[in-house]
């Protein structure tokens, strides 16, 4: 399939977010399209899918234009795209089988009656077709996120697939998960696939695609083959000037541990762990997902429990039974996942960011002062440079990056000795991504000892004082110094697992 748009644009009201967009996706071509939070990817995918008609312009399929009524008419036409939730697509209690063929039973399977045997035989062979070794008959929800990532894949590859478009689709993946994933891509590169594939991972952009597209403000700034372009260009086209240092690290650690750790276990997640994190540091902790470094941070602040091992913090044992205990150690949790556990899209930006400390602003019969509570948020979101309207906005109404830093503030405010941070940069863009590490920096420099889990490995080496590398469930290398590289977090992560 040849995909051409030409000259889409797209308004919002006054907001015009597509300005003029020009661009061609040939048969069997990956084309990466970059460009920071609010440059019009997500509305130019919804444009292509269906989802959005265009104000003017037009989307071409093989030269012939085309007007999609809804999604489900750009699919009939062959077009998918598999967003980055893509987990809300899937049905968790059915079986990989059912979910693969969900949505268009009727056409392969009868109106009345449902051929159970013949649905888990094509689910199997488009499965096989794809490389892919997984039990069809398996509930989705028992499956983890890679695996279920790929049931998505074999969804949109189940009929006739002429165009494919990945927003983000190796945030929530490892690395080892991440060029497993590769390889699907190259599967139906082969097979003459046209491929749109959306990341903010510039890595990754550079071993995958043929061309990179920047958007910038609605409109291309940068088109061009990959091997005719570098990192720099790209960076310099989303932010519209070259950013000289993207990973800002300064060196802030000190002698005094703030936080110790000796034998720590959580039932089947992880063993034996001992650590020391000191004044200033930012420890980094890296290792393919379920290797348990998220589940350690997770029971440091009280959401997983602890069956061995004890935990000081300044040199005091505490007990971490729950968020409350963690709180009042001064412990703070960046989650992973903003939108389901860190955030409350539908409240203000400010009741957000006051939310972990709200006390503070309360008075006689538990009202809220106001006053007291806006002049703390609006301090710390100009500290962080939290961009917003008012403080009184809602939180849905900031773009990705500045509701990461609101989560950033909603932590600082409360006066952290230690910050857990896992994924602290996943889906934002590359401006946003440096300016969070000048964040860290900030609380770095305040005496603030950071844990920091990231499968971004430039991000991990680059911003990490020491790191340790974890598999099945234990600590096995540190490294510093020289030695703290990416080949030798993934040699390390990966020696011995399956």
């Amino acid at each position: 399939m040849r995909l051409r748009l030409q000259d889409v644009r797209k308004s919002f009201g006054e907001n015009s977010v597509l300005r003029g967009v020009t661009f061609e996706v040939g048969p069997g071509e990956v084309v990466a399209l970059a460009g920071e939070n609010g440059a019009g990817k997500s509305t130019l995918t919804r444009v292509i899918s269906g989802a959005h008609r265009p104000d003017s312009g037009q989307v071409l399929i093989d030269g012939e234009p085309m007007t999609f009524k809804d999604p489900q008419a750009a699919m009939a036409r062959g077009i998918e795209v598999i967003y980055q939730e893509f987990r809300q697509n899937l049905f968790p209690h059915l079986t990989v089988a059912e979910n693969i063929h969900v949505l268009d039973r009727e056409r392969r399977f009868g109106r009345l009656l449902v051929s159970r045997k013949r649905m888990v035989r094509q689910a199997q062979a488009v499965l096989a077709g794809l490389g892919m070794d997984i039990d069809v008959r398996r509930p989705v929800g028992s499956l983890g996120v890679a695996e279920q990532q790929m049931v998505e894949i074999a969804k949109a590859t189940s009929h006739d697939l002429g165009l494919l478009i990945l927003d983000e689709p190796t945030a929530a993946l490892d690395e080892r998960e991440s060029q497993q994933l590769f390889q699907q891509i190259e599967r139906l590169r082969a097979e003459g696939v046209s491929i749109v594939y959306i990341s903010h991972r510039l890595d990754e952009i550079f071993q995958l695609a043929d061309r990179i597209v920047v958007l910038r403000d609605g409109q291309v700034a940068l088109n061009a083959p990959t091997a005719e372009t570098g990192p720099a260009q790209v960076v310099a086209a989303m932010v519209g000037n070259a950013v000289d240092d993207f990973y800002p690290k300064e060196r802030n650690q000190r002698d005094d541990v703030v936080l110790r750790i000796r034998g720590a276990a959580a039932s089947n997640a992880f063993h034996g762990i001992d650590l020391d994190v000191r004044a200033g540091e930012v420890l980094g902790i890296g290792g393919v997902v379920g290797c348990g470094r998220s589940a350690l941070l997770r029971a440091l602040f009280g959401l997983e429990r602890f069956t061995a091992g004890t935990v000081e913090v300044d040199g005091r044992p505490v007990r971490l039974r729950g968020i409350p205990d963690a709180l009042r150690q001064r412990i703070a949790y960046l989650t992973p996942d903003r939108g389901a556990e860190g955030l409350c899209a539908g409240l203000s930006v400010e009741a957000n960011i006051s939310l972990a400390t709200l006390r503070r602003y309360t008075g006689r019969a538990d009202l809220v002062r106001r006053a007291k509570e806006r002049s703390a948020c609006g301090d710390v979101m100009s500290r962080l440079r939290v961009r917003a309207a008012s403080p009184g906005v809602p939180m849905s109404s900031l773009s990705g990056g500045n509701q990461q830093k609101a989560l950033f503030a909603k932590w600082v405010l409360t006066g952290p000795r230690v910050l857990l941070m896992d994924e602290p940069t996943r889906g934002v863009d590359v401006g946003a991504k440096t300016e969070i590490y000048r964040i860290i920096n900030q609380l770095t420099a305040d005496g603030v000892a950071v844990v920091l889990v990231s499968s971004d490995l430039p991000e991990l080496v680059a911003m990490s004082d020491r790191a340790i590398v974890m598999r099945q469930g234990r600590v096995v290398a540190e490294l510093t110094g020289d030695r703290l590289d990416e080949q030798s977090v993934l040699e390390h992560a990966l020696v011995g697992a399956a």
